[in-house]
């Protein structure tokens, strides 16, 4: 049987599959881009009630940053976790394969010993 390596972008796909990615690359955009965009916005709206000008825009905004840097972080965890397990679910899969025609033929070669008795 021969050992057929796959190519480097092959197994970058198995590992990172694109779908993957891309949810994680959306949740990312949605998470800072809601926390930034909701920060000014309700720091411009405090600012005006509270006659408070930049003060409380810049306080939210300053807030925002490191939770935004966490939430990433999160997410990014989350998504490399989610990926290996469908890598190792990829690995296992290519493991069993390759087992598949060595048990069919040790299950033939013993139903031919028993037909020979």
């Amino acid at each position: 049987m021969s050992s057929r390596k796959e190519s480097p972008l092959v197994v970058l796909t198995r590992a990172l599959p694109p779908a993957v990615v891309a949810g994680m690359v959306v949740q990312v955009a949605l998470v800072v881009g809601g926390l930034m965009i909701g920060s000014l916005v309700l720091g411009l709206f405090l600012d005006k009630q509270f006659a408070t000008k930049p003060l409380l825009t810049l306080s939210l905004a300053f807030i925002a940053l490191p939770l935004s840097v966490w939430l990433t972080y999160r997410l990014a965890m989350r998504t490399s976790a989610r990926a290996r397990a469908q890598y190792e679910a990829y690995l296992e899969s290519q493991d069993e394969s390759k087992s598949l025609p060595q048990e069919i033929a040790g299950a033939s070669s013993d139903a031919l010993a028993h037909a020979k008795h």
